[in-house]
């Protein structure tokens, strides 16, 4: 599957380069949120002080990630528009969970790895340090992105792949495969966390599947969402990665949400059954419980 841009938008295409630019990985071989059966969504907070110190000292280690191969693995590095300054994000995607000890090999043995994780690298009015001092401290976090699955797969037909944990997000997807969005060769990905109410559970997921089938239809090779599920972490937390070939594809998204009768019905539906007190997919989701945050790939110099 190539990992080029869909040909749409032409002004973000020209300013904003897709993560898939920051690895050396043959395109036909690249992990992404389509095809990874296993996503580390990882972020940290950068001082004040070393934001710029920071930000080299990060991608300088994702590049060597990447340029290692890791059996594919990917790790793509975002920055956070609109919302904390300085704050980074990671995407990293494998296979399968068993996949991730090979990066631990790599930080344990890998002599260039070992150099940039343990020399002294920071230096100010305190003296000298390592990467730990850039950061703010206790401010790393990870969550576990396991594709949703079990109930929903628009390519059935289609074999499985082989070597994933489970089956990949791209299938969830009515669109052809070739003009689905990820987080390779889109330049704008926002990554929705919703927390589903332990009671309604399943109604839950009906509805995100539900409002990821008609962006997927109404928005082809404009958007596509992926939904996934919190593994080794929050019960019932659901993550969508909902990815844009441009600024103004988002915007097209909302005036839909805000006017299209298909949204309107979708949201007036009612997805928790009678027998349950009745009631439309607000019910089934922590009130505040929803949060976007729209990640913009880091551009890495030539």
């Amino acid at each position: 599957m190539s990992i080029e841009q869909p040909a749409t938008s032409p002004a973000t295409s020209a300013t904003i380069r897709p993560a898939a630019h920051q690895t050396s990985v043959p395109a036909d071989r690249v992990l992404h949120s389509g095809n990874a059966g296993f996503i580390i969504a990882r972020n940290v907070q950068l001082k004040n002080e070393f934001r710029t110190q920071g930000r080299k000292f990060f991608f300088d280690v994702i590049r060597h990630m990447n340029d290692s191969d890791l059996n594919g693995a990917s790790f793509f590095a975002y920055e956070e528009l609109f919302g904390s300054r300085d704050k980074l994000h990671w995407l990293i995607n494998w296979n399968t969970p068993n996949d991730y000890a090979i990066s631990l090999e790599m930080v344990d043995h890998d002599p260039k790895m070992i150099d940039l994780l343990e020399s002294d690298i920071v230096e100010d009015d305190n003296g000298r340090g390592a990467w730990g001092r850039m950061v703010v401290e206790g401010s790393m976090q990870e969550k576990i992105l396991v594709p949703q699955h079990g109930a929903h797969d628009e390519h059935d037909e289609e074999e499985h792949d082989s070597k994933s944990w489970v089956p990949t997000a791209w299938r969830q997807s009515s669109q052809p495969r070739e003009l689905q969005l990820n987080s390779a060769n889109a330049p704008l990905v926002v990554h929705r966390v919703g927390s589903a109410k332990h009671e309604f559970r399943k109604e839950a997921r009906y509805f995100a599947f539900a409002w990821q089938d008609l962006v997927n239809s109404k928005l082809t090779g404009r958007c596509t969402s992926y939904l996934y599920e919190e593994t080794f972490g929050v019960m019932d937390q659901l993550h969508w990665l909902v990815h844009f070939a441009s600024f103004e594809d988002y915007e097209a998204l909302r005036r839909l949400e805000q006017r299209d009768p298909d949204f309107a019905a979708l949201y007036d539906k009612q997805f928790v059954a009678k027998g349950k007190g009745g009631g439309t997919w607000a019910r089934t989701f922590v009130d505040g419980g929803i949060t976007d945050t729209l990640l913009v790939p880091y551009q890495l110099q030539d």
